[in-house]
């Protein structure tokens, strides 16, 4: 799993930030609650992820806290709530 990314803010829209890291994009859905708790574009900044892997969908997520990813760890383990709903939860 990838515990956290750290690199330069490229890209940043309320469930979606783009991280640069030696030259490499990381596309991460976020929550509103993270996109409001992070820096701006150009800043600097470490972000705890969760990579949720199945059959086909590699997608990695972004929280600004440790207390919102085990939320997040919790609330997709509940039959019927996905990730993308989770993150609706969290916002």
């Amino acid at each position: 799993m990838i515990s956290f990314i750290k690199g330069k803010i490229i890209i940043k829209q309320p469930t979606n930030l783009v991280v640069e890291v030696n030259g490499i994009g990381y596309n991460i859905n976020i929550a509103i609650s993270t996109y409001d708790a992070i820096g701006k574009i150009n800043d600097e900044v470490c972000i705890l992820t969760y990579l949720y892997v199945k059959e086909d969908i590699l997608s990695l997520y972004g929280f600004a806290t440790e207390e919102e990813r085990n939320l997040f760890k919790q609330l997709i383990s509940i039959s019927g709530i996905g990730p993308r709903t989770s993150l609706n939860i969290l916002s």
